[in-house]
């Protein structure tokens, strides 16, 4: 691994912890929700009804893991993974004020919590290895560039907050970085194997893990049936296709067996979002309110949305975000240089589809958020990146990745110091 890409990494655990010790325990958004899953199950053996947990209906695996961490913490004390939560100040969400009565004489170290974090940090840590694999793959020889991209995407406020976070997103985040590695690598593969394992991949990482991986997965397969239509080989593509169609009965009739009623739960949401929209959806106020909700919970805004990037970064990291996006789309659109790739395209694809995906979903609720975006943040990094790279000078692009750690991680710093430190952490301690 090369010397920036290693320091990208090093900087992104200790930004990363220094989140998951910063943010008090339940603080980052549906956390205790997330826990209490794992650790009913770790403890009774069985999750709670969907009336007692709002987040019953999530894909199990995450969970299943995380009851294996706090299982292991109880053989040690078991005190230590209780689960316990402070007076809730159910008023407090999208205020600037800590939702949990945490404070000097109740605070407690819950090793469960933090180990649970902990793991998902390195669990974020590996979607980042993916994104870099898949990086060198669609650009092997320009490591200034994937330097740049891979840095923008570890330091995303946002992302290194809910990479600390107790949470199944990271579970969505690491499957969507699967994909993007997994379409890269076997794209120009003539094997049916790897075609059929792409679909069956792509049906069943947003089954498994998160339903935010579903655009990044719709993404694939229909970059996977243009190549077909391209290459013509309806024979190859029909038997994967097939294959793929058995497998994902057998996983949906297993399913059913096995958990009736979280299949069903999954499906009514899956229904909710695609055909339902908001009274005021197509309102010029409400498209407003959700566009710059998306664009503000994207770079940052902690906490049970409560603590933000101040407004002008966030709009200063749109503006050159954007600025970059439109740039590659216009050099993809003309063929030139790297972006007449097909890998360039398809990573565009994942980008565009996971984009209009998310946006359709803040029409159906405001609840919807830019992190449900990072399943994606490695083709939206790259994106981002690639269009100002294509266009500075020779000198200025061996700069790139420096100027862009610099800037994300002053961000950071500023989200902590203007947000995290006075809003969350000082109120603990006093």
């Amino acid at each position: 691994m090369k010397r920036k890409t290693t320091t990208i990494f090093i900087l992104y655990f200790a930004f990363a912890i220094g989140y998951s010790i910063l943010m008090p325990i339940w603080e980052a958004p549906d956390e205790s929700a997330h826990y209490h899953l794992a650790w009913s199950f770790a403890r009774r053996g069985a999750f709670p009804e969907p009336g007692r947990n709002y987040e019953s209906h999530q894909p199990r695996p995450y969970y299943y893991l995380a009851a294996g961490v706090i299982y292991l913490m109880d053989q040690y004390k078991p005190e230590f993974s209780d689960y316990f939560r402070p007076e809730v100040f159910k008023y407090n969400l999208r205020v600037r004020e800590p939702r949990y009565g945490w404070n000097a004489e109740n605070y407690r170290f819950l090793l469960g919590v933090y180990a649970l974090r902990w793991v998902n940090v390195l669990f974020g840590a590996g979607a980042l290895w993916l994104i870099w694999l898949a990086y060198r793959q669609i650009i092997p020889e320009n490591e200034g560039l994937q330097s740049a991209a891979l840095a923008l995407a570890a330091f995303t406020p946002q992302f290194l907050h809910i990479m600390a976070a107790i949470s199944n997103d990271v579970f969505g985040v690491m499957a969507g970085a699967a994909l993007f590695y997994l379409a890269t690598r076997f794209w120009d593969s003539e094997s049916t194997a790897a075609t059929g394992a792409l679909v069956v991949f792509s049906f069943l990482f947003p089954l498994t893990t998160k339903l935010t991986v579903l655009p990044v997965g719709a993404a694939v397969l229909a970059a996977l049936f243009m190549r077909t239509v391209v290459r013509s080989s309806r024979r190859k593509f029909t038997l994967a296709l097939s294959a793929t169609a058995v497998f994902i009965m057998i996983v949906i009739l297993g399913a059913l067996k096995v958990a009736p009623d979280g299949m069903a739960l999954a499906w009514n949401e899956i229904v909710w979002r695609l055909t339902s929209f908001r009274d005021d959806a197509f309102t010029w106020k409400y498209l407003w309110t959700i566009t710059w909700q998306l664009i503000r919970s994207y770079w940052g805004w902690v906490g049970w949305l409560a603590v933000e990037l101040p407004p002008w970064i966030s709009v200063v990291l749109t503006t050159l975000g954007a600025a970059g996006l439109l740039l590659s789309t216009r050099m993809i659109a003309s063929s030139r240089q790297i972006f007449s790739s097909a890998l360039m395209k398809l990573t565009w694809l994942i980008a565009v589809v996971t984009l209009a995906a998310v946006f359709r979903n803040g029409l159906t609720t405001i609840a919807s958020q830019g992190r449900f975006l990072f399943p994606a943040i490695g083709p939206l990094s790259l994106l981002m990146v690639s269009g100002w790279h294509a266009i500075l000078p020779g000198r200025f692009k061996d700069i790139l990745p420096g100027f862009v750690i610099v800037i994300m991680l002053g961000s950071n710093i500023i989200l902590w110091l203007t947000g995290v430190l006075p809003v969350y952490y000082q109120p603990m301690i006093d």
